[in-house]
């Protein structure tokens, strides 16, 4: 007689730790969140590039329609033809068209512009007009520009980038933390109980977690706000000279003129140009080339107050911004000393190299109450000073 075959046992369900399984139960939550936070970040960029370019676009036409002023006025049409050219050629700008009233004809250079009546969210206008000794205004001309469009998708991926990169580390980050965090407070006293259980004595000295959980919670947040600093600090200063960025001029130079115009006072805003720089950096390459913009980014904020505030916009340009000035000794003083600053000798790399500057100054807040306005018109001073020195 056969005896039945003993029933066999169920098979064994594969075994997961506890910490691998609150990881997983912590994974989507995450990642649904993560996939939020990037598209709140691309949407945020998006938008925050699109003012930019909106700005961009303003100031690029006030600059060449205050440029256009004089020609127009002498009814120079090759000069005008010249500045029409060269705006024309700039990367954002699809082509341009200038009314001039003196000869009666329009000026056109790029891409055709559509006709004046016809709305289009790309093309910008603006009157020229010349102001004469008693004030009055007169018409020289009128300047349209069309602009490239603004492309949705090449501002989230310039913005997108980044914060894929920033926000994937920190995913992993917190996973990973997560994990030896559990597995710190419960996991290694579960396997200390159960060890204790199979062995058959006590378990008090495990029975629970130690209290130095906390001061490594304090290390990791203390990490994570040197993290963001950081970030905020690379967001609004320029990485080779230290100096504020575009964002930090903006704000200073507004505050500056608040101030000025609540307590009376005048200030200046000065953008400088080097000059020769150009060959200093072709002739002795790039490195030589930071070199000379720390020493003068150096020299700048030495010379300055502590209440000025010294921003580098990009290449070899810098704005200054001077507030609680006197109106008729202030600006010579402050010049001098920017210009000493700027054309000592400057030792590197075993030479000794010269730069110049050339040097545009606008007053607050008599000259202007707009950082728009006011560089503006410290742009077009700088252009004249270029202008002069050659």
């Amino acid at each position: 007689m056969t005896l039945p075959a003993a029933p066999s046992s169920p098979p064994r369900a594969q075994r997961r730790t506890l910490h691998a399984q609150f990881v997983q139960w912590l994974l989507w939550p995450l990642v649904i969140a993560f996939a939020l936070a990037t598209s709140v970040t691309a949407l945020v960029g998006y938008r925050t590039e699109k003012i930019e370019q909106d700005e961009q676009r303003s100031q690029t036409l006030a600059i060449f329609a205050h440029s256009l002023t004089k020609p127009l006025w002498d009814c120079d049409g090759a000069t005008a033809r010249g500045i029409v050219d060269t705006l024309a050629q700039l990367p954002i700008v699809r082509g341009v068209r200038l009314q001039d009233v003196c000869a009666g004809q329009a000026i056109e250079a790029g891409a055709a512009v559509p006709a004046a009546d016809i709305p289009h969210p790309d093309r910008l206008q603006m009157p020229v007009t010349h102001r004469d000794e008693q004030g009055r205004s007169y018409t020289v001309g009128e300047l349209e520009i069309q602009f490239h469009p603004f492309s949705i998708a090449n501002a989230a991926i310039q913005s997108l980038w980044q914060q894929l990169a920033i926000f994937g580390a920190m995913l992993t980050v917190v996973l990973v933390g997560a994990a030896l965090v559990f597995r710190r407070i419960i996991g290694r006293p579960l396997d200390r109980f159960r060890q204790a259980i199979l062995e058959h004595r006590t378990v008090h000295e495990g029975a629970a977690p130690r209290g130095r959980f906390v001061d490594e919670l304090t290390d990791v947040t203390q990490a994570y706000d040197g993290l963001v600093r950081e970030l905020q600090r690379l967001a609004r200063h320029d990485p080779l000279t230290g100096l504020g960025n575009r964002m930090v001029l903006e704000e200073r130079l507004a505050d500056a003129v608040e101030r000025a115009r609540a307590d009376g006072q005048a200030g200046y805003v000065l953008l400088l140009d080097l000059d020769g720089f150009k060959p200093i950096n072709d002739t002795h390459g790039h490195t030589v080339g930071d070199l000379v913009l720390q020493t003068v980014a150096r020299r700048l904020q030495a010379a300055m107050r502590s209440t000025d505030t010294v921003a580098r916009l990009g290449g070899d340009e810098f704005v200054v911004v001077a507030p609680s000035q006197e109106p008729l000794t202030g600006l010579p003083q402050l010049l001098a000393r920017v210009a000493a600053a700027v054309e000592a000798p400057i030792e590197c790399e075993g030479l000794v190299l010269r730069v110049g500057a050339s040097i545009g100054a606008a007053r607050f807040p008599d000259e202007g109450q707009a950082n728009a306005e006011l560089l503006t018109r410290a742009d077009a001073a700088m252009y004249a000073a270029k202008q002069g020195r050659r």
